[in-house]
């Protein structure tokens, strides 16, 4: 009997031991945010993505600009960027950025860049002789705040 209740604990430390490699990599959102700024008849919309890292010192966010104009999407930049940090200073990782335009609106001069703990993507989408920048930055905080 004793031998069985060994067995099936070593069983189940083995299936607990095979499972955390693949759970070591997935992220969970943690916190979402969405603000609204209007420049007339076009507004951009900043939502903000927070992913939660299994590794502590360690978080990865995504930030979306969405374009409208006279209330109709035009355009989307992402950034998403990976930070760590260790309590007395951040830093950026990673950084990347992609975009989708609608209706006839075309979109350029994508820039990203990584300067301490900020990561930035600027550009600009225009249409018919109408351009207007996006600019979309993440910051870290030495606590791993993102904002």
């Amino acid at each position: 009997m004793k031998k069985k209740i060994v067995a099936l604990a070593a069983l189940a430390c083995l299936i607990v031991a095979m499972a955390l490699p693949a759970g070591a990599t997935s992220q969970t959102v943690c916190e979402t945010k969405t603000v609204t700024t209007v420049y007339g008849d076009f507004e951009i919309e900043e939502t903000l993505i927070v992913y939660n890292n299994l590794r502590s010192s360690s978080r990865t966010a995504s930030k979306t600009a969405t374009c409208r104009q006279n209330g109709s999407v035009v355009a989307e930049a992402t950034l998403t960027a990976t930070f760590g940090y260790d309590g007395s200073s951040a830093w950026v990782g990673n950084a990347s950025g992609s975009h989708t335009t609608y209706s006839g609106w075309s979109y350029s001069g994508e820039k990203i860049s990584k300067v301490g703990s900020t990561a930035t993507l600027t550009a600009s989408v225009s249409k018919s002789g109408v351009v207007k920048s996006i600019t979309v930055s993440l910051t870290c905080s030495p606590s791993g705040s993102i904002s």
